[in-house]
């Protein structure tokens, strides 16, 4: 297939979410049509950009898509097969399409082999990562659930159910989201977590449901490595109130009722993270944050 041949399927890509498989498959093109393996380019590059730290292992990870480039070696990568300035052009198109990354939870589904399974990959993904921070407007953030507010929100009719999961299923998810929550005692861990106050009024369940788990969150916010902010109704809101995101290591998750966006550009992570210091400054916390929660608690028991 030829460059200019090319350039329908990328736009087909961008709009179908494989924009990165086809970025890895267009490096794959430029390397073979230059050179003879993978290690062959290693070795030029790392002659040409002895600073880059170049090898056989980074080439294969990126022209296979287990890694995703930076924009330097987009360019020297370019540069080192000789590619025409649309190729290089194209590949940076991809490579800025592919920062944007849009499933359904049916596709995320399909892509671990169950929907089990996809909540243990984010188990797996929190027991790797050093600092999770999660910004939750008017619900409970998932890794201080108990277990029954947690059955009550996966067990809504716009669910898990609605994408065909069980209710067998469902109660395995219940039980791997609670295990999630070990990583809150992890030592090592920084873990933040900033609602709006409206989620300690809004009811999934019966009222008893919501006091343990407001009885939970008070608790919670003892824990050495957990830093629990409230923003009170009483507070102005410094950004939109519109969505949830979690800031992970080097990328942002923001989740809709029917899929997930992850968005790995380092501008928008970095506005995502100043976004969340502001929620931070504008959230009580530790005793206050308690008090609040205990306050919002006792009213749900008179």
């Amino acid at each position: 297939m030829s460059w200019t041949d090319g350039k329908e399927s990328g736009r087909r890509a961008r709009t179908d979410g494989a924009q990165r498989a086809l970025l890895a498959r267009r490096l794959r093109e430029l390397r073979a049509a230059s050179f003879a393996s993978g290690s062959a380019l290693a070795r030029t590059l790392l002659a040409d950009y002895p600073d880059a730290k170049w090898h056989q292992t980074r080439v294969s990870k990126l022209e296979t898509g287990a890694q995703r480039p930076t924009e330097p070696d987009v360019r020297q990568w370019a540069a080192a097969t000789r590619a025409t300035d649309d190729a290089t052009t194209e590949l940076l198109e991809l490579l800025s399409a592919s920062r944007v990354e849009y499933a359904t939870f049916g596709q995320l589904y399909r892509r671990h082999g169950s929907a089990l399974a996809d909540q243990a990959a984010t188990t797996a993904r929190d027991a790797e990562t050093s600092r999770i921070a999660e910004f939750q407007p008017s619900m409970i953030p998932s890794l201080v659930q108990t277990t029954a507010y947690a059955r009550e929100v996966l067990s809504l009719p716009c669910g898990p159910s609605s994408r065909g999961v069980s209710a067998d299923e469902i109660e395995k998810l219940v039980g791997e989201r609670v295990r999630r929550q070990d990583v809150l005692y992890e030592p090592g861990k920084t873990i933040q977590l900033v609602m709006g106050e409206a989620a300690l009024h809004v009811r999934f369940g019966p009222r008893e449901t919501m006091i343990g788990q407001l009885d939970r969150l008070a608790t919670v916010a003892g824990l050495a490595g957990v830093e629990l902010g409230v923003v009170p109704f009483s507070a102005p809101f410094p950004v939109y109130p519109l969505t949830d995101f979690i800031l992970d290591d080097g990328f942002v998750l923001i989740e809709s009722i029917t899929a997930q966006q992850r968005l790995d550009g380092a501008d928008e992570v970095a506005l995502y993270g100043r976004f969340f210091q502001q929620l931070r400054d504008a959230a009580a916390s530790g005793p206050e944050a308690v008090r609040l929660i205990q306050r919002v608690a006792a009213d749900l028991r008179s």
